[in-house]
C-alpha cells in the first residue's frame, strides 16, 4: 500500500472518534478520506498501550519537571513515558529546535534555531561540552571543559577573518 493512504480501519477509527468527540473538520468514507482532522494533542502508542509520539499543542511538560515556557510540538516518550526528545517550538522565547535527552534528562543534542541564530549543541553531564553557531555573521565552535568552561573558540567573520581564542600553547 502506498505511504499516502491511511488503513480503511484507522480512518474508520478516526471517523467514530470525531463524532464522539465533535474534534474533526471533514468527514471520511471509502472514497475520501477525511481532509483535516483538529486535535489539541495526538498520542502515538506502542505494543503495550504506552504514547511513544505526542503531537500536541501546547505538549506536556516532561515528569517531574516544569517547562519555563509553553511548548508546541512533537514529544518522543520512553516505555516508561519519560520525555526523551522532541521537536519543540516555544514561541515566547524564540526557540525551535530538535532535541534529544539523556537518561538523566537533560538535552544532551539540540540542533536549533534560537532566536533566530541557527546553533548546535551537545551536552554531557548537564554541562555544554561542543557549541557550533552563527551569531551576527560570525560562524563559531566552541570546545567548553568537563565544568562547562570555554576553553577553545575558532571563529570565521562574514568577512573572511579567522580567529582562535582560548588555546592553550603545548609546554
Amino acid at each position: 500500500m502506498p505511504p499516502t493512504h491511511i488503513p480503511l480501519f484507522v480512518l474508520a477509527g478516526l471517523s467514530s472518534g470525531c463524532l464522539l468527540l465533535g474534534a474533526c473538520s471533514g468527514t471520511a468514507s471509502d472514497n475520501h478520506p477525511a481532509q483535516s482532522l483538529t486535535v489539541r494533542e495526538l498520542n502515538i502508542v506502542d505494543e503495550h498501550g504506552q504514547a511513544r509520539v505526542r503531537i500536541g499543542a501546547p505538549i506536556p511538560d516532561p515528569q517531574g519537571l516544569k517547562r519555563a515556557t509553553t511548548a508546541y510540538g512533537i514529544q518522543f516518550l520512553s516505555p516508561s513515558g519519560q520525555e526523551i526528545g522532541g521537536l519543540g517550538m516555544l514561541d515566547d522565547i524564540g526557540f525551535r529546535g530538535l532535541c534529544f535527552d539523556s537518561e538523566e534528562g537533560y538535552e544532551a543534542m539540540c540542533m536549533a534555531l534560537d532566536q533566530g541564530k541557527p546553533t548546535i549543541t551537545f551536552r554531557h553531564d548537564w554541562k555544554e561540552r561542543i557549541t557550533l553557531g552563527v551569531v551576527d555573521g560570525v560562524a563559531g565552535i566552541v570546545l567548553h571543559d568537563a565544568q562547562g568552561t570555554p576553553r577553545l573558540k575558532l571563529e570565521v567573520d562574514p568577512d573572511g577573518k579567522t580567529r582562535v581564542v582560548g588555546m592553550t600553547p603545548t609546554p
